[in-house]
């Protein structure tokens, strides 16, 4: 009859010894107000999606270096984009990185503030456009005791619950909390639904009668071992769902979840088959001796308390029925330091048996191990300072008095913990069932150094957990437009997401590896993408929803394609003149080379971008080629069109002039002047218009012949390539 009936007491007493430990000190706090709220904290993440979907009138553009460079250009293009979008821009200063803040003259829809951000990003004058988002500070509860709730970190001890509340606070789901009842507290008030007391014993509920409506906890101090009440259901309640962001107390690790008190312990704990009944009303099932059915029925049940001996039937069968009606059951692996196989319910089946980690991250020495427990979650080690877990309790010796919080250790802190999870994941996707939620649990828990079997799957994550059952959305499949050749845009395009709205970011990839701010619909191919693979990886993010990631088949880059002009000659085709190359319009930045071609031949050294033509050029055809090259694009030559035949040169020349006195016996002077500079002079004198034999030096001495005539010189100048030239003087006076 003891193994059928045997009285269970909560998971947290383990002896006489140590429950002064167990449940630690009570720390005051201000008195509370019956009209605290539970205001709605500010996140970076939901905010910023919420604005990015809601549209926006704010934008950030970075022009290009080449682009862009004045108002009056930036003008243009926000003209042209108005003209395209109906949307009128006005700018409003300048980053520091040098993109522009712009604002919409009115606020946008999302897929309109999506198309502005489409059309300027399309523009050859723009690197990248994207929304400017508004955004507020990351999730911190203002709870006064929130610092000392270690176990909701991100650290190797913690369940990175503050990362996680960005996504759920647990909103929607129902926790019942199967225990010693709750006690009046204002940082629960907000969060408790209507319970039941189905302590059918009078002299364990202490309230006067049998089973009730009223979940009161009026105390569970034992007579027989000494104890003093623990306000063990009020602590356990707080973990799971204590108001967060009211600037009081502690904050719980599903604040935005719902707790329904199902009292079943009392004086010295509870009856088996008090508890069975508790679970099936908990989950929804019949009238239990004419307590209502529960309006609130429960998708998780957290079970703090446990005995030894195997799972009764009874047990198991209100587990089963439970689980059958989409309750995930959580119960404590208890606090023998033995196997938690010998404890029931933590032996039983359908359930979540918990162990208790400390401040480390490592099993407690307390903590019941082994092959029935599924999980390990924080439950406090009070050899640690500040190692226990803190939540609400009551200030009473015995009966209820005075609300307040108190610092407990035991694996019946480790179960809320496993239970606040359930509900958030059960807020995140309500499809889950509770096999899904536990194996979600397991899968997502990580290994605890040192402890192989007995702790189960590991120290539970509820970011992880969270994360792993998030709905997935139906993404569609990105596709790569434009031709992959350096100097040319590639486009992305996502396909069709579903539902919307959703925020959709951009990053290209080269060769695998993300592209330094390439992360815009539009990517300009550069040189260091050539022969290159180009792909785009697209994330959609939808709050409530996993991130989807699709990546587009890859691209491979060749090099780009010159713009090019055929280069003209200008100047005249003459020795001694000379020729320029016009390049004509090429790709910006293209560097030029040029070589001057003879009849076919390259001309050695006449690589200017103008060439001085010599007399080996005469009668030949003259061309140039200009060659440009640039990084990433292929080497473009183009020759210009043939010269005519090089004509022979100009000499430049003066008339000479006649020095000396014309004079029988004086000598005479040819002063040729300025030359074409290498011209040779030949001399030839002249009297009264013939030709002096013998008389071709730049002097001549008069002789007695010359007397009466009037003298002349006449000088001829010749050079390669160049055609004769000769200049006569004016005559002399008579000799």
């Amino acid at each position: 009859m003891l193994g059928m009936f045997h009285r269970l007491v909560p998971a947290w007493v383990v002896t006489a010894l140590t429950i002064s430990l167990l449940y630690g000190s009570v720390l005051p706090i201000p008195a509370a107000s019956a009209a605290d709220s539970h205001p709605e904290l500010p996140n970076l993440r939901t905010l910023q999606s919420a604005s990015t979907e809601a549209g926006g009138d704010r934008f950030i553009v970075k022009f290009r270096e080449t682009a862009g460079a004045s108002s009056t250009e930036r003008d243009s293009s926000y003209t042209e984009v108005a003209a395209d979008t109906d949307v009128a821009l006005e700018e409003l200063h300048t980053t520091a990185d040098g993109a522009r803040i712009i604002e919409s003259d009115r606020e946008l829809t999302a897929v309109e503030a999506n198309e502005l951000v489409a059309t300027l990003s399309a523009r050859p004058d723009v690197e990248y456009a994207e929304q400017d988002v508004l955004m507020y500070p990351a999730y911190g509860p203002n709870d006064t005791y929130y610092k000392q709730q270690w176990s909701f970190s991100n650290s190797k001890a913690g369940l990175a619950l503050p990362e996680t509340w960005l996504t759920t606070t647990g909103k929607g789901s129902v926790v019942a909390v199967i225990d010693t009842g709750l006690t009046q507290h204002s940082d629960l008030k907000a969060n408790v639904l209507p319970g039941a007391d189905l302590i059918s014993d009078p002299d364990i509920s202490r309230d006067g009668d049998g089973r009730d409506q009223d979940p009161l906890d009026n105390g569970d101090w034992c007579d027989e071992i000494g104890s003093d009440s623990s306000w063990h259901g009020t602590h356990v309640a707080g973990i799971i769902a204590a108001v967060a962001g009211n600037g009081r107390g502690v904050a719980g690790a599903a604040h935005g979840a719902k707790v329904v008190p199902v009292r079943v312990l009392g004086a010295c704990g509870g009856w088996m088959s008090d508890i069975a009944d508790a679970i099936i009303w908990a989950a929804g099932g019949r009238e239990v001796d004419g307590i209502s059915p529960n309006q609130s029925p429960a998708d998780v049940i957290n079970m703090s308390l446990g005995g030894s001996g195997p799972c009764d039937s009874t047990m198991q069968d209100a587990i089963n029925f439970a689980v059958s009606k989409g309750s995930t059951v959580v119960v404590a692996a208890g606090n023998e330091a033995e196997p938690a196989a010998d404890a029931s319910p933590a032996n039983c089946s359908n359930v979540i048996t918990v162990a208790a980690s400390g401040p480390t991250g490592e099993l407690t020495d307390y903590s019941n191990y082994g092959s029935a427990v599924d999980v390990t979650a924080p439950g406090g080690d009070l050899r640690y300072a500040a190692g226990g877990i803190i939540s609400t309790v009551n200030t009473g010796n015995t009966v209820p008095a005075g609300e307040g919080y108190g610092i407990m250790e035991g694996t019946s802190m480790s179960a809320p913990h496993v239970a606040s999870i359930a509900a958030l994941m059960k807020s995140a996707n309500s499809l889950l069932s509770p096999a899904q939620i536990e194996t979600a649990i397991k899968k997502s828990a990580r290994p605890i150094a040192g402890c192989f079997s007995d702790c189960g799957a590991g120290l539970v994550s509820a970011l992880a957990a969270v994360n792993s059952v998030l709905p997935e959305l139906t993404s569609g499949s990105p596709l790569i437009t434009g031709k992959a050749t350096v100097g040319n845009a590639l486009s992305a395009k996502p396909g069709t997401w579903s539902p919307g709205p959703i925020r959709l970011s951009y990053q290209w990839l080269r060769n695998g590896s993300p592209i330094y701010r390439a992360t815009g619909t539009r990517y300009s191919l550069t040189s260091t993408d050539v022969g290159k693979s180009i792909k785009v990886r697209i994330s959609g993010e939808k709050s409530g929803y996993k991130t989807a990631v699709r990546e587009s088949a890859a691209v491979r880059v060749s090099a780009g394609v010159l713009a090019t002009a055929t280069p003209k000659i200008t100047g005249t085709a003459k020795v001694g003149k000379r020729l320029t190359a016009k390049a004509g319009s090429w790709t910006s930045g293209t560097k030029l080379k040029y070589q001057w071609y003879r009849s076919g031949k390259a001309i050695k050294g006449a690589t200017s971008k103008t060439y001085k033509l010599v007399a080996a050029d005469r009668a030949d055809r003259i061309v140039v080629k200009v060659t440009g090259t640039k990084a990433g694009y292929a080497t473009a030559t183009k020759a210009s069109a043939k010269t005519g035949k090089v004509a022979a040169g100009t000499l430049k020349s003066v008339k000479p002039k006649i020095s000396g006195t014309a004079k029988v016996g004086k000598k005479l002077t040819a002063k040729p002047g300025t030359w074409t500079s290498g011209t040779k002079l030949k001399y030839q004198w002249y009297r009264s218009g013939k030709a002096i034999k013998g008389a071709s030096s730049k002097t001549y001495k008069l002789v007695s012949a010359d007397r009466g005539h009037r003298i002349r010189v006449k000088v001829t100048g010749t050079k390669t390539g160049y055609a004769t030239t000769s200049k006569v003087s004016p005559k002399t006076r008579k000799v």
